[in-house]
Parts: C-alpha cells; structure tokens; sequence
C-alpha cells in the first residue's frame, strides 16, 4: 500500500490552499483524468503519491513517474539498498526520457569518470517513451517498472542476477523528504532453485553542494569516489574527502553544537542488552569532534515508535543494522562487521552511513582469550560474560564508526608507541595501547599478569590520532568561504605529524615494507619485545585451553582455540620480520624535508633474524605439542605450524624483500650487509651442524630442504630479459640476489661435508645426503 507520510505532499501536487478533508476527492478527480479507468469509488492500491521532485502513480500493478521538466538535469541518487547508488540525472530526448549516470565534476576541480573508465561520459541506465495522452508541456509521464522488477542496472561489475518478472511485485511506495522509497519483493532464479528478497530503492533529490574539504594523502580519508584506485595507494590526487555536513549553530564560537548532527537509529533487531555498549561505541568519538568545534556532534536514538511513519531503507536515515546470523549454522565463527555509506560525489558530503554488525559471538571471543584470557579471569571460561562480551562489541562499533564518519582502515602511528608504555597503566588509560581505534592491533597482549592492568585497558578504542584525524577533517575556519584557502590552516596541522610520530597515517599495500604496516599485532616501537612478551602469555594461553574447553562435549573448541593462537603467533613472527629490509614510513609533500621510506637500522634487522632462527624456525613443544596434542590430531598433514615456518621462510627470502635489501645496500654504500644477514639466517637454519653429535628433528629437515629448493629456485629459473613493464620485475630475483644465493649454497655444502662421523643416526645421514645431491644438481647446472 502507498502510504502518503507527510502534509507537504500536497505541496507537490500543487494544491497548498486545499483542506486535508478534501484530499481524497482530488486524488480521486486527478486520477480518473489522468488514466480514465478508475471505478466510482477510490481504490487504495490505485491512487497518486506525489513529493517535493517526483509524483508516481502505481496502478494495476505497474509504477508510473511523473516529471517535472524543472527535474531533468537535477543531480539525484539512484539507490538500490541492498547494492549501492548511483548519481543519475533524467532527460528528455526525442520522445523519451532516459536515466542516465553522467561524469561528475567533483568541487575538487576534478571530472569523476564512470566506474573508472575516462572515456564514458555517459551511461544510460533506461529508456522510458513518454505516455504523450497523459503528459504536456510541463509534466513528463513514463512507465518505470522494468526499472525495478527486472536486470536493468548493473549495480557493481560483474553484477549478475536472474529475476522472475511474472513472480516478482511492487509492494509499497513511500514519500519521504526528498525521496521516493519503492518496496519490491523480487524471486531469483539461481541454477534449479528460486528465492524471495526484500530489495528497497530510492530516487533522492541532493542538496545543494557543500563546501568540500580536499583530499591529502598523508591524512586517512576516503576520497568521495570510493570506488577510485586513490583510496588504496599514497598518491595525492584532486579530490575531495568523504565527510559529514557539520555547521556550527554558532559560527563565533570556539566550540558550538551542530546545526544538524549526525544521527545514528538504532536498528529494532538488536539484542536489548548490547544497545548501551553500541551507543558508548558510537558516542566515543564525541570529544574528537568537540576538539574539532562541535559538541554534541552526534546523535544514537531508537527508531521511533511510530514505525509507519519512519524508513530503515532511507537515504534520510542512517541506521545501525544488526546482522549477527547467531544460531544459523555453519555463521558461527562470521567476522563481518563493516559500513555502507552513500555519498555526494560533487562534494564528498556523507549523505547516509549504516554501521552494519554482523561480526559472531564466538568471533568476538576466540579473538579476545586468544591474547588476553590470561590477564582477564572473565574470559577464561565460554561463554563471555555479557559485560565483556558488550565491551568487544563497543569496540567494534568504535572502529566501525570511524568509516562511518569517512576514515579509512589503515596503519596510523604503529611503530611509535614507546615499547615501555605498553604496560604503563597512567599511558593506557590516557593514550591507550594503539593510536587509533580504525587500525588492526586488536587487542594489548603484551601486558603481564603481575602487572595488574585493569582488563578494560586491554581493549582497543578511540585514541589521540583519531582526534587528530577528526580535527583535521571537520575543523572549520571562520570567514573562509574557497576550500584551497584552507590549505595553510590543513597543512600545519599536516606537520605535527613531523614530532609526534603516531599521527601518522600508512596506508599499505600487498607489500609490507616494514613493521609501521603490520596487522594483528601491538603497535610499538619494539616488535621483538613485544613479540617475545606475546609468546609468554601464549604459553598460558596454551595451559588454560584444557581448562576453559573440560566441559565441552567435543574438541572442536580445543582445537579452534588452538589453531587460531597458532594463527596469532604467525603473526608476531611476520611483525618482527618486517624490520628485515624494513623501512618506516611518513608520507610528505614535495615542501617537506627528508625521506618518506627511512631504513630499519641494520643492528635491529640482524637482531630479527636472531630471533626468527629462535623462535619461528624452532618451536618449543608447549606451542608444536601440546598436553592435549592427541585429542585433536592424526597426521602431520595438518601440522599447521610446518606450514607457517615454511610460508615465514618463503617469505624472508623473496624477491620483494631481497630487493629493498639492494635498495638499502646501494643506496647507503653498506656493501655486505645483504650477506651479513643471509649467512645469519643459514647459520641458524643449519645449527644443528656445528654441534659434536648431529642429529636433525623431522620439522628442521622440512626447513632445511625447503631453504634449498628456494635458493635452487631463485637461481634457476629462466630469467626474461627486454621486460617493459616495471611490475613484471617484481617477482624476479636479480643476478646480485642470485649470486648471494649460490655463494651461501657453496658454503651450506662446505659446512655439510665438514660434518664427517659426527652425524649419529642414518635417518640425518639421508637426510644431509640428499640435501648434498640437491646442491650438486644447483652447482653443476643440471
């Protein structure tokens, strides 16, 4: 049924000085002149609803829209709730109407080409013929329901889905402000099976553009377009950042509340007893917002009471969605929390962001005992207690929040923490253990039970250089009116990034060129501490899992538990070993002085490849072997461990890593440092020969012969030369890095001969046998 929402529909039609009683009678009058096939008495699924933009009329099962010829060319938003948006404008040609999706000139100064293709000015998403009975001069009449009950628009790339016209429906059309929401129900055919989905969309008039604030790489910001390529690299473009339309009531004062703030409802699914700890998530970033000018800048309401009056699936509202599948099998262990955001192209406004959790219970709480059970007795047991269980969800939605107000997922300040703050309760509780709640350092498993920190300080949440990020990109200034007059003022807030070292923003890429870009692990400046301080408490990790699984009717949680600590400890060995031909990063402008990629000193990578040989390539029984071992494993085909230790040593020796090792050989004339630390490493993977009795475990052996079809690889394989494109070389070792290779093979063969009768069982004995043929196969070219 069409549910006419709000008085001022009569606005639209044009009937102001009409009485409400007499409504009816002139929807009746207008419709039967218009269509000429209505019964005597009115048909409440056969009637007009008309808005501030667009009137449709829905009858006998189809939708019609009529147009103002003021409309076309008018900037809308075309939304499919469940997909995505897109900027559309209507036109007339020849005796039709067409939707199209134009380019937009950004107020950035820049033309936004359709999903990234320059050549497309424009893409036709219908064609529409003009019912000429029913239109004139001003008003434009068109039959739209292809548009929404069949595969006329292709929301994404590769977009593809089958729908049933015969089958599927329109079942509601509402007016809001604004806005024309269309409810269909639509089945879709998928190989033999059919299924029913609710799919909202909206036709949504955008305001006036605001005043932009422009994008800079060296802040975390979307850009508007968050389809661009910009979001992912650091390279500076013309742009403008996603943000809300915040003004200040005020504009004299200092700090002022907003002329509108940002409103979040509270979703109707959520579970009452997790809605304080999504509200406190949420309201976290209020005194960032205040250091930005704006108190109370943000709103969490319910939805309203009066829900026929009132729109999830709205441009107009931005909702907290719960999407927690708890009890649907196989959703169990889903981390899927994220935002949906709709955004003004021209200007980067935030028109609509939903935070959507949909992140599992059991997610939320094999993450959290995985590194803190040992310091917080509430999760040495499952399940959570729900006032833990509120505080993983808060912040979650902390984090989520930050895209919502338009920052990115990033590093921000990791690699600038003081190590010894870490366990600093006075630093916890004023800077907490990371910079930024929108970075993935989860939570601070560095902490030691003596050292008695309150488990609250253990949790993530919203942290200086996300007030920075907030200040800098919602800051007004007073009696400027062009966003390039803002550029001072933004750029010396930029280069506090120059003394104060976590305000920093690396957005990474495939390539983890240091430990500044590392997730799942502590931010600081001493990843080997801090690993080292995280094996210690993994140990107790290790010895509470048969306590807290005992009541348990099967080993799965044993062994999922176990499996993701395994998980965890790849991690901290990945973090220390990107200080290994690791650089820092600070991203700068042509005007500042300095490197942005800065070395790792070459003492600290020596110092990593220490402690891989230690604690990455030899494994203590209490991780490998577990007390409860045999409860959950056969075979060494599932040894997860071997497969990490060979996936780390892979990764120590590839071809991206050996290159920023040339890079800093040659760049700073430290000739052998590249053999320093590769004689280092086959030092520690073949220890077991310097030793009077020699005899090799079967993990070593794994590694060991691993290390030498990687070397035989690197050295072998055919190299192409006249190569024109730069990025075909990025897998391709050099002749420098192969010669280094074959030098530490020639002398891994010396070291093995020299052995002689001190090798004491004849399984070793095979073993270095065949290890000797393997380099032979290298060093004679077979």
């Amino acid at each position: 049924m069409i549910r006419l929402n709000r008085l001022e529909t009569i606005k639209g039609i044009g009937f102001a000085s009409i009485g409400k009683l007499l409504f009816p009678m002139i929807i009746l009058l207008v419709t039967c002149s218009l269509w000429g096939q209505v019964n005597n008495k009115l048909d409440l699924n056969d009637f007009l609803a008309s808005g501030d933009f667009i009137k449709v009329h829905w009858q006998d099962s189809k939708v019609f829209f009529e147009i103002d010829e003021k409309l076309l060319g008018k900037d809308l938003l075309f939304v499919r709730h469940d997909k995505g948006y897109k900027h559309v404008i209507w036109t007339k040609y020849k005796d039709q109407i067409l939707l199209e999706t134009p380019r937009i000139k950004s107020l950035s100064g820049v033309i936004i080409p359709i999903d990234n293709h320059p050549s497309i000015e424009k893409s036709i998403l219908g064609i529409f013929p003009i019912i000429k009975e029913k239109s004139d001069l001003k008003t434009l009449y068109i039959d739209v329901t292809d548009l929404f009950l069949k595969n006329s628009v292709a929301w994404y790339s590769n977009f593809k889905e089958t729908i049933i016209p015969d089958l599927s429906a329109i079942e509601e059309i509402k007016y809001l402000k604004n806005e024309i929401v269309i409810s269909t129900k639509r089945v879709l055919s998928k190989n033999t099976s059919k299924s029913t989905n609710q799919v909202d969309f909206s036709f949504f008039l955008l305001p006036e553009s605001m005043k932009p604030r422009l994008f800079d790489h060296r802040i975390g910001y979307f850009i508007e377009d968050e389809l661009s390529p910009i979001n992912h690299f650091p390279k500076h473009a013309k742009a403008s950042i996603s943000r809300w339309h915040l003004e200040k009531k005020d504009a004299n004062k200092k700090i002022s509340v907003p002329v509108k703030p940002i409103t979040f409802y509270l979703d109707t699914n959520i579970p009452n007893k997790w809605k304080p700890y999504i509200k406190a998530g949420i309201l976290e970033w209020l005194p960032a917002f205040e250091a930005a000018g704006f108190k109370n800048a943000i709103e969490v309401k319910e939805i309203p009471n009066n829900i026929k009056n009132w729109q999830s699936n709205s441009v107009n509202n931005s909702v907290v969605r719960w999407l927690n599948k708890e009890g649907i099998r196989g959703q169990n262990n889903k981390a899927g929390s994220g935002v949906s955001r709709i955004v003004d192209l021209r200007s980067g406004e935030i028109i609509k962001s939903d935070i959507i959790i949909g992140s599992s219970y059991q997610y939320f709480s094999d993450s959290y005992f995985i590194r803190c059970s040992p310091l917080d007795k509430r999760a040495q047991q499952y399940p959570f207690s729900d006032d833990l269980m509120g505080a993983l969800i808060q912040s979650v939605v902390a984090h989520e929040a930050g895209h919502a107000f338009g920052i990115k997922d990033a590093n921000y300040g990791e690699y600038a923490y003081p190590f010894d703050k870490m366990r600093d309760k006075k630093w916890l509780q004023d800077m907490g253990h990371t910079p930024s709640v929108m970075s993935y350092a989860r939570h601070n498993y560095m902490v030691q039970p003596e050292d008695h920190i309150p488990p609250s300080l253990l949790i993530r949440k919203v942290g200086p250089t996300d007030v920075y990020t907030i200040k800098w990109g919602y800051e007004s200034f007073p009696n400027i009116n062009e966003p390039q007059d803002e550029l001072p003022y933004l750029e010396k807030m930029i280069r506090r990034q120059d003394s104060i070292p976590w305000y920093r923003y690396n957005i990474g890429n495939y390539e983890k060129t240091g430990p500044d870009c590392s997730n799942e692990v502590a931010d600081n400046n001493n990843p080997i501490k801090s690993a080292e301080l995280g094996l210690l408490n993994m140990k107790r990790v290790i010895e509470l899992l048969s306590t807290v699984t005992k009541t348990q009717k099967d080993n799965e949680l044993l062994e999922r538990l176990y499996n993701k600590t395994i998980t965890l400890w790849f991690d901290q060995m990945s973090h220390v070993m990107t200080s290994i031909g690791g650089y820092t990063t600070h991203y700068k402008s042509g005007a500042q002085t300095g490197a942005v990629y800065t070395p790792i000193p070459m003492q600290l990578q020596q110092e990593a490849v220490d402690f891989l040989n230690l604690n990455a390539f030899k494994i203590p029984d209490w991780l490998a072997h577990p007390m409860f071992y045999s409860r959950i494993m056969y075979s060494t085909s599932t040894d997860k461990i071997m497969a990490y230790q060979l996936q780390l040593l892979s990764e120590i020796l590839s071809p991206l890593r050996m290159k920023r090792l040339e890079n800093m050989v040659f760049s700073s004339k430290a000739d052998g440092v590249i053999k320093a630390l590769l004689s280092k490493l086959r030092i520690g993977l073949w220890s077991e020969l310097s030793q009077n009795k020699i005899s090799i475990i079967r993990r070593r052996q794994e590694l060991q012969s691993a290390y030498i079809a990687l070397l035989s690889e690197a050295i072998t394989k055919p190299k192409k030369y006249g190569i024109t494109n730069p990025s075909d070389m990025y897998f391709v070792y050099s002749d420098y890095s192969r010669s280094i290779f074959m030098s530490e093979l020639m002398l891994l063969k010396k070291d093995i001969i020299s052995t002689g009768t001190s090798v004491t069982d004849s399984i070793t004995f095979g073993h270095l046998k065949r290890c000797l043929l393997n380099i032979d196969d290298i060093l004679i070219g077979k």
